[in-house]
């Protein structure tokens, strides 16, 4: 065999052995990629999706997460009997309760990578921000269901997803207002918002991953606003829903189906629906689907067809952040605005 002979003052040669040493270093890298599993994106599980519909991808996560301040021996019977809900119509799905304590375990063990999020969460003391947040991070570091646990599964979780949506779909949500054809009642920030007590997401999903950047960037700016530590932080009630609820969590949605559509995605491409619809890989289902008996926006019963989920609106966490000062709106000046808001019942 003829072996390449290389000298001093061969320029050629030069070329070749550079040429060599290119061609290995990029196979050794493709080596090490392939055996990696391919990239490792920051702050995602190894088992996260891509943004795309072009990939197939795993299914979702066979997980049930609800939060208490309590562990299930200090629930009472109305908890009890919601949990038993989810046990029973999913018996092949995991389930846990995090708790207050627990919480910090998981986000210090799931997400020692991201130093902003653990050392905001530790400091975080207001419980309806920690249960916000908690939602988030959970379906963002492992996926699955996560439910209030003053809700109650009416169907079983593997018919959540329209079959011909099943190969395409990576985290669904649910809408909780539509203000339809009316004018906006007065204690929503939004024309239509998208409940936060019931989501399931495959994990890493980028709808999670800006939802929680916001959520750190958001307690940071209201901290600074109030002139207090993160622990020290006082919200009010609209300051809840735009920092860390569900409004925050709407204009995401809004804002990464903006991007991934290349239009202006808003609630009127939403308002009115009657059927499961697939945006991109976020499936969006009508208002019966998770806020079934509610007296607004076309609510259908708990008893339809099309319900999936019941949220039995236990939480009492707006007694402890007032509602700013606002003008009535003449449309629902007759209506009792502490009914319709939606309530999160993490440590209550």
């Amino acid at each position: 065999m003829a072996l390449l002979s290389i000298t001093a003052d061969s320029k050629p040669s030069r070329i070749a052995l550079l040429a060599y040493v290119v061609l290995f270093t990029f196979i050794g890298i493709h080596f090490l990629y392939l055996m990696r599993g391919g990239p490792l994106t920051y702050g995602r599980s190894p088992t996260a999706v891509n943004h795309t519909n072009t990939m197939v991808k795993p299914d979702f996560p066979r997980k049930i997460w609800q939060t208490s301040k309590t562990s299930p021996a200090g629930l009472d019977h109305m908890d009890r009997t919601s949990i038993q809900s989810w046990t029973k119509m999913n018996q092949k799905w995991r389930y846990e309760i995090i708790t207050q304590y627990s919480a910090e375990s998981y986000v210090r063990d799931r997400f020692s990578h991201r130093r902003d999020i653990e050392e905001t969460f530790t400091d975080l003391q207001d419980p309806i921000l920690r249960a916000d947040l908690i939602r988030y991070l959970v379906l963002l570091g492992d996926g699955g269901v996560y439910s209030d646990i003053d809700t109650k599964s009416l169907k079983p979780i593997e018919d959540w997803v329209p079959a011909a949506y099943k190969d395409h779909a990576n985290i669904v949500v649910g809408i909780e207002y539509d203000r339809l054809e009316g004018n906006r009642w007065i204690d929503w920030t939004l024309d239509l918002q998208f409940c936060t007590w019931a989501i399931m997401a495959k994990p890493g999903h980028p709808l999670l991953e800006m939802t929680v950047n916001r959520v750190i960037r958001g307690l940071r700016k209201l901290a600074f606003k109030q002139g207090k530590t993160i622990s020290g932080i006082k919200p009010s009630f609209n300051e809840v829903l735009d920092t860390t609820g569900p409004a925050l969590f709407t204009q995401s949605i809004f804002d990464i189906l903006s991007r991934s559509t290349g239009t202006n995605f808003t609630w009127l491409n939403v308002t009115k629906l009657t059927s499961a619809r697939l945006v991109d890989d976020i499936l969006i289902l009508p208002i019966t689907a998770f806020g079934s008996g509610q007296s607004h926006s076309n609510s259908g019963s708990p008893n339809d067809d099309t319900a999936l989920v019941e949220h039995l609106f236990k939480g009492s966490w707006k007694n402890d952040h007032p509602m700013e000062e606002k003008k009535e709106d003449s449309s629902s000046s007759d209506v009792d605005s502490v009914s319709r808001r939606s309530t999160n019942d993490f440590f209550q």
